[in-house]
């Protein structure tokens, strides 16, 4: 693959440094997701409601506006702090009180 992108000139970064190798120099080449990811878990499909299209987990009304409003701030570090995380926070106790999912074994 690396030598693919080198070879094509398609590589996304590059790294240089001084003679003595005690300054390093370089540029890297990214792009800011603008649209807040999707974050699926085909596991759990269909064993809440907070669920849609083969185990996605809806964020749409709490977290997408929160990234709209952050672009190009926030990454995929932040879909799961905030995404996810209060997802699996509300969610995950009301499936093991329903016994959907079971408690784990002390």
């Amino acid at each position: 693959f690396v030598q693919n992108n080198k070879a094509n000139d398609n590589d996304w970064f590059y790294l240089e440094s001084n003679p003595l190798g005690t300054r390093w120099f370089g540029k890297c080449w990214y792009i800011y997701p603008t649209t807040a990811p999707e974050i699926e878990l085909p596991e759990l499909d269909g064993k809440t409601a907070k669920m849609y299209r083969g185990g996605k987990i809806c964020l749409t009304v709490h977290f997408k506006p929160l990234w709209a409003k952050n672009v190009p701030h926030f990454g995929i570090a932040h879909a799961l702090a905030m995404g996810l995380s209060p997802w699996l926070a509300a969610e995950i106790p009301d499936l093991v009180r329903r016994g959907v999912l079971d408690s784990p074994k002390e």
